[in-house]
């Protein structure tokens, strides 16, 4: 019993072998299959995989970034009919202005990037602030077709509100300063002067405890999307300025078509108040899609082992949505601000915004490359009543990574 046992176990791990060996040899057929029809319309003069196929990346991203809400609305003559002449001021503010929501953010993350034959998953942590900051995307950087699909959500390292529907009442306190000699009228002052010289409306720097302000910017959420396609894809690959997913061995450039979507959302709290027992927390939502072409140039000076990368992808918007919403403690929808009710307008502006990137890559040997890119992003969305919000960060990013499982067509 004992050598028919110890026979059987033999022949069932040469069976589990063989068995592993043949699945192993199909996939094996099947990964150089597609890399057969993947690469086929590559010049390889311009464009060559590299030897690997797996890439593990770690990336430091710096990044600033602010965020802008903007309501405006129209001053009433009767407002500041008989208020007091301060002499140097103008005082005609029946102009268009706005209420402002401004926020800037300012971090630094800790990045792991995993890329497997083009296809990436990426993950963010942030390194400076409460923690609250995360990132994750997953995106293709094909030399024909790319795409990127992500999700932030930023703290703020500091934020302002300003809202001037109070400015007739701070009108009053700049007169009694004029009035005890302590107001320069040398010059006129506007609008933004007026609110900064009451220190209870200005509120910055919003990372502490929030004991003492009257209002806190919570957090923002970014859902982006966008995509190319390029036109010159047999001897131009986006994908090897893109942690070098390809190899560039010969200079070229290209035109190609990009598309953009994005969704923000900004949640803050007692922004407008409206009464003094309750808390409110306001939800502002922006959503666009934009569309625009671009060129993009990859010069290369050693085949392939350095790469100097330029692009500028300039768009417009197809498409737009804003809303504003107040809710109470319990979740409650509660009475929106009468200043604010025609954001929920759909009717949009056509706006511009665009991404312009520069990038460097060095590879070092088959196995080991490093890199570096510099973005700038816009983004600009508004409706006919001028309600707008306004995106613009700017990220540097730094990464080492290394390469695994060689190609089988290698």
């Amino acid at each position: 019993m004992k050598r028919f046992f110890i026979t059987s176990s033999l022949l069932l791990a040469i069976a589990a072998g063989s068995f592993g060996q043949s699945i192993g040899g199909l996939l094996d057929r099947i990964d150089v299959g597609i890399d057969k029809i993947k690469y086929s319309k590559l010049d390889t003069n311009f464009i060559a995989p590299p030897d690997y196929k797996l890439m593990v990346a770690i990336e430091n991203k710096n990044f600033w970034g602010r965020n802008n809400v903007h309501a405006p609305f129209v001053w009433d003559d009767n407002d500041f009919e008989g208020f007091p002449l301060i002499e140097g001021l103008e005082k005609d503010f029946n102009k268009y202005t706005t209420n402002k929501i401004l926020s800037e953010s300012n971090e630094c993350t800790l990045g792991f990037r995993v890329s497997y034959s083009g296809i990436s998953l990426g993950y963010g942590i942030s390194l400076n602030s409460s923690g609250k900051k995360q990132s994750f995307n997953i995106g293709s950087s094909g030399n024909k077709f790319g795409f990127k699909l992500g999700f932030e959500r930023n703290s703020l390292s500091d934020a302002t509100f300003r809202d001037y529907r109070i400015l007739p009442a701070l009108y009053l306190v700049l007169y009694d300063m004029y009035e005890q000699g302590v107001l320069d009228t040398d010059k006129p002052y506007t609008v933004d002067e007026i609110v900064d010289n009451y220190d209870g409306y200005k509120k910055a720097d919003l990372e502490g405890d929030g004991d003492d302000v009257e209002w806190q910017l919570e957090d923002i959420v970014h859902w982006y999307g966008n995509f190319y396609y390029a036109f010159n894809h047999r001897k131009f690959s986006m994908s090897a300025a893109n942690y070098s997913q390809y190899i560039q061995k010969r200079s070229a450039g290209s035109f190609f078509v990009t598309g953009d979507f994005n969704y923000t959302r900004l949640h803050a709290r007692d922004i407008f108040p409206l009464d003094t027992i309750h808390t409110f927390r306001d939800k502002f939502n922006s959503c666009a899609i934009a569309l625009g072409v671009g060129y993009g140039y990859n010069w290369t000076p050693n085949k392939g082992k350095f790469l100097l990368h330029g692009s500028v992808r300039p768009t417009m918007n197809v498409f737009g949505r804003m809303s504003y919403r107040c809710y109470d403690n319990e979740g409650h929808r509660a009475p929106t601000d009468p200043d604010l009710a025609p954001l929920r307008s759909q009717q949009m502006k056509i706006r511009f915004g665009g991404v312009g990137r520069i990038a460097a890559v060095w590879n070092i040997s088959p196995r080991f490359v490093v890199g570096s890119n510099v973005e700038i992003t816009l983004r600009d969305n508004s409706n006919t009543k001028d309600y707008r919000m306004f995106n613009s960060r700017i990220n540097l990013n730094a990464y080492a990574a290394m390469r695994f499982i060689r190609n089988k067509r290698h």
